[in-house]
This record gives structure tokens, C-alpha cells and sequence, in this order.
């Protein structure tokens, strides 16, 4: 989906062509794909949070219930659908964590039609109608992971053009580590799931990659596979969830100002930007204007402690360290967490990299990493502060990712072009794979030991065993192992492969836009 630079631009980069670019697709495709199918195929029926709601929806929709009334189905809010009788499951061991999955019934073949609740019926049917299929017709377990790959095959395809546009795109590859950080196991954890959320982490990432270049390169290379990219995932970001607006205007304010100090007066000259901008936009007025019909702004009233302004914004900010945990990976359903340097080195990562944007940004950068940083954190907490007399605490640390996705892949855009070396951006990188993807897999077994055996209260190595417990995944409980083992490996080798130091790179890096840039930008 992405085209490479063109050859010759001065600064010494090796831009991956043709075949080459398409090959480091499909290994990359590959390689997420296994990644996540691994969370797919080793989570019981509604093992990961809300899955249930959205499979009811999603069966719904696929059976022609594409709006259905607004009713107090869930907290006051959602809708019924009629769905195969094989999906309609009762909870009995979420938010138990030392209850494994075994007390509960999996799902059926019975296709007898029942009305169900969801607290998901009243959302945006386009995801739900890509997925909703197999549902419908095998309501059993084979129904359930094909509509689980289907959801796992998009994520996978966009985060693939994301690594081929790192690799092409970023002068010195350093963005493979902010992909890498903002590919948490909670989003593959989600991304595996019949869950909007998964896909839509997917297109934050996806839409980021290809929107800083596109926005702020000024070489001279062909741009249409960029705007591709971002054209499809931002129209997925305007429909698959309601805060994908206010994505899209963040990413805009941030990298179209100021003017001089970007390509927004290239790309208004050409009439395919016009297309995908109006079709964006008519996407995104759909979206809300569905919101307002159908309510779905109305999550319910989750009772709880009644709590004024004042104290709300306090209780907000102190749970702020729960959702830096979340981001990472606080799994099943927000149940299991990882031992606490699991946390700790993760956020390492992601810090580093954001300080050292702060640190050789230029004023311009600076601001604009400001603007995606108070989008994605300030915001979602200003709207729950707002609304928790009405909801609670719901917000997640989870649906602040696909912002989040943007500041680490433009913190690493930032660092490589005013401070990194090619050789200590390919160092960093590395670094990310050593560090980083042994965790992905340490959390999947951490998550299927406890959907498995249910988690004693003291962890030892000798209690975190995944072949172990009263239940087991259908296809059993070495196939997500080995697919994980297999997919981050390739993902691995890759990213250790494509991060060598471009020929001819100078040991100094330079400035991206620094000769066109007045000198006072600089500081």
C-alpha cells in the first residue's frame, strides 16, 4: 500500500522497492498475524472485555438489524438484537481472576433465533458487518474464530503497511521502535477479539505512520501510497468508534500548522487528496450524525460513589497510573496483571523515546507532539470528569491508544531526524525488539494460564504453566504458543534485519527540512 522514496535524494537512505516492499509486507502481515491469532485462538467465548456485546451485535447486524431501536438494554442503555441461540452465554468467571473458564458453557450451533441485549447495539454497523458474517452462519466455535481472524487479519494488514511505511519512510528506521512500542499486547490482545477497538489501535497506527510523512517530509518522493494508507485508515478511524473524530482533528491541527512548515500547499494541488479528504469527512459526519439518531453517546449509568467535579478530576488523575499499566497489557477482562517490570520496562521505552523528541525537537516539533499528548490524554479525561455522574469511571487505558500510537511513532519521527545517528537509531531499534517481544509472549501466557487454571494468589515459575488447568483453548493450548512464538520471531528477525545502517548514511544525521527551514526554527 505504500510507495518507496525516490532514489538519489541526497541524504544516502536505501529505499526498499517493488517486490522488496511488497516481500517485507507479507512477512510483516504474517508476522502480526500470528502475533495477534494467537491471542485469537487462546481466549475462551467472551474472554476479552465486552467481547459478548459486540459478538450479539455484530450477529445482529449480519442477520439485517442494522439499526435497531434504542432500548435499556444493558445499564440503561444499548439495544436488542436476534441472534442464534448458540451465542447467548452467561458470564460466570470475569473480573474472578482465580476462576478459570471452565464453569462456563462455550458457544453452540444452535441457530434457533433469540433476543438478546447488547450494550452495542446501538454502534456503527460498518465493522460489525465485516465481521458479523460467520456468526451468523456457524454461531458455534468456528463461527466465533473466523470472526475473530477476520478482525485480526484487518489489524494485521494495516499494522504491515504501517512497518513497510517505517521502513521506507523513516530516515533511519528508527519509527520500527515506536511501531513496536505502540503495538502493545493489550492492542494485540484486542486486535484479536470482535471488539472495534482492536482494528481501530490498528488504524491509529496505520494513520500516523502514514500521515507524519505525508504531512511533513519535504523530499521529493512520490506520496500516493501514503495517502492511500491514510486515506483507508482514517476512514476507519471515522466510523469504527465515536472519538475517531477527534483523532482526525488532532492529527490535522498537529501536522498541517504551521503552513510553511509543512506539504499542505502540495497536497491541496492534488485531486486525490480532494477525494479522500470529502470522503473522510462524509465518513465522519455519518458517524456522528448516526451517534445523535441512534444515542450511542448514551453508555448507561454504572451507579457508584456520587462524586462532585473537584473530586472527580483528583479520583481522575490518580488513576492515571492504572491506565499507563492498561495501555501495556492488563488483560482478559482487565483481571491479569503482569509482574510490575513488565510495566516498568515498557514504559521505558516509550519514555525515552518521547523525552529524546523533547530534548533534539525544534520548537515546531515540540508543539505539535504537545497537541497530539493533550488530544489523547487530556481530552479523554476532561470527558470523564464530565460524565462520570452519569457513567462512572469507565474510560480505559486502552482507548487511548490509537492517539497514543501517534506520539510514539512522531517521537521517533522527531529523534531520528534531529538527533540520531544511523547507527544509534539502529541500536535503539533493536534494542525495542529484545526488550519488547519476549513480553508480548510472556503476557500471552500469563493471560492463558489464568483463563486456564485460574491465577493462585502467589505467582512462582512453577504455577505459570500453559498447558496446565481445567480448561483449555478448542484448538488446544499449544497452537497459540507456537503461532506466537513463530509470529514475533518473524517479526524480530525483520525488524533486527531492516534497521541496518542505510550505505553511504553520513554519521552526522541532517536535518530532514533543516536547509528550507529559517534558522530561528531551529531552536
Amino acid at each position: 500500500m505504500t510507495e518507496q522514496p525516490a532514489a538519489g535524494d541526497g541524504d544516502g537512505d536505501v529505499a526498499v522497492a517493488g517486490a522488496g516492499a511488497r516481500r517485507i509486507w507479507i512477512l510483516a502481515f504474517v508476522g502480526f498475524l500470528l502475533t495477534i491469532g494467537a491471542w485469537s485462538v487462546a481466549a475462551p467465548y467472551d474472554g476479552t472485555p465486552d467481547e459478548r456485546e459486540h459478538m450479539i451485535r455484530a450477529a445482529g447486524v449480519a442477520a439485517g438489524e442494522i439499526a435497531p431501536p434504542p432500548a435499556a438494554a444493558k445499564k440503561g442503555s444499548g439495544a436488542f438484537q436476534d441472534v442464534p441461540a448458540g451465542l447467548v452465554r452467561e458470564q460466570c468467571w470475569q473480573f474472578k481472576p482465580t476462576v478459570s473458564a471452565a464453569c462456563a458453557v462455550p458457544p453452540g450451533s444452535d441457530d434457533t433465533p433469540v433476543r438478546a441485549g447488547t450494550g452495542a447495539g446501538r454502534y456503527h454497523p460498518v465493522y460489525y458487518a465485516l465481521v458479523g458474517w460467520p456468526l451468523d452462519i456457524w454461531p458455534g466455535w468456528s463461527g466465533v474464530l473466523l470472526a475473530r481472524f477476520i478482525s485480526a487479519g484487518i489489524a494485521a494488514a494495516l499494522l504491515a503497511s504501517a512497518f513497510v511505511v517505517a521502513v521506507n519512510w523513516s530516515r533511519r528506521r528508527l519509527m520500527i521502535a515506536g511501531l513496536l512500542v505502540a503495538v502493545t499486547p493489550m492492542a494485540a490482545q484486542m486486535a484479536s477479539a470482535v471488539n472495534p477497538n482492536g482494528v481501530e489501535i490498528a488504524a491509529g497506527v496505520a494513520f500516523f505512520a502514514a500521515t507524519i510523512p505525508l504531512f511533513l517530509d519535504r523530499r521529493p518522493k512520490p506520496h500516493h501510497g501514503l495517502l492511500i494508507l491514510a486515506g483507508v485508515s482514517g476512514l476507519l478511524l471515522a466510523m469504527l468508534r465515536q472519538t475517531g473524530p477527534l483523532w482526525l482533528a488532532a492529527a490535522f491541527v498537529a501536522f498541517a500548522f504551521p503552513w510553511r512548515q509543512s506539504n499542505v500547499g502540495r497536497l491541496v494541488r492534488e485531486k486525490a487528496v480532494w477525494w479522500w479528504v470529502g470522503g473522510i469527512a462524509v465518513a465522519a459526519l455519518t458517524a456522528v450524525g448516526w451517534g445523535v439518531v441512534m444515542k450511542s453517546s448514551d453508555l448507561g449509568k454504572y451507579g457508584g460513589h456520587v462524586y462532585t467535579y473537584g473530586q472527580a478530576a483528583f479520583a481522575e488523575a490518580d488513576r492515571w497510573r492504572s491506565y499507563l499499566d492498561q495501555m501495556v497489557g492488563v488483560t482478559s477482562w482487565l483481571d491479569t496483571r503482569m509482574p510490575a517490570p513488565i510495566y516498568l520496562t515498557w514504559q521505558f521505552v516509550a519514555a525515552a523515546l518521547l523525552i529524546g523528541a523533547f530534548v533534539f525537537g525544534r520548537l515546531v516539533d515540540r508543539g505539535r507532539l504537545l497537541v497530539l499528548i493533550v488530544a489523547g490524554t487530556v481530552v479523554p479525561s476532561v470527558m470523564q470528569v464530565a460524565l462520570v455522574k452519569q457513567t462512572g469511571f469507565v474510560t480505559q487505558g486502552r482507548y487511548m491508544l490509537p492517539m497514543l500510537a501517534g506520539v510514539m511513532l512522531f517521537a521517533a519521527y522527531v529523534w531520528e531526524e534531529r538527533g540520531l545517528d544511523a547507527a544509534r537509531s539502529r541500536t535503539l531499534v533493536r534494542l525495542s525488539v529484545i526488550l519488547l517481544l519476549p513480553i508480548q509472549l510472556f503476557t500471552l501466557i500469563l493471560t492463558m494460564v489464568r483463563w486456564q487454571d485460574g491465577l493462585p494468589k502467589y505467582l512462582t515459575f512453577r504455577t505459570i504453566n500453559p498447558f496446565a488447568g481445567d480448561w483449555h483453548p478448542p484448538l488446544g493450548s499449544i497452537t497459540p504458543l507456537l503461532a506466537s512464538v513463530l509470529g514475533l520471531t518473524l517479526l524480530g528477525v525483520l525488524a533486527w534485519r531492516v534497521s541496518m545502517r542505510p550505505l553511504n548514511e553520513p554519521d552526522e544525521p541532517t536535518p530532514a527540512i533543516a536547509e528550507q527551514t529559517p534558522a530561528a526554527d531551529l531552536r
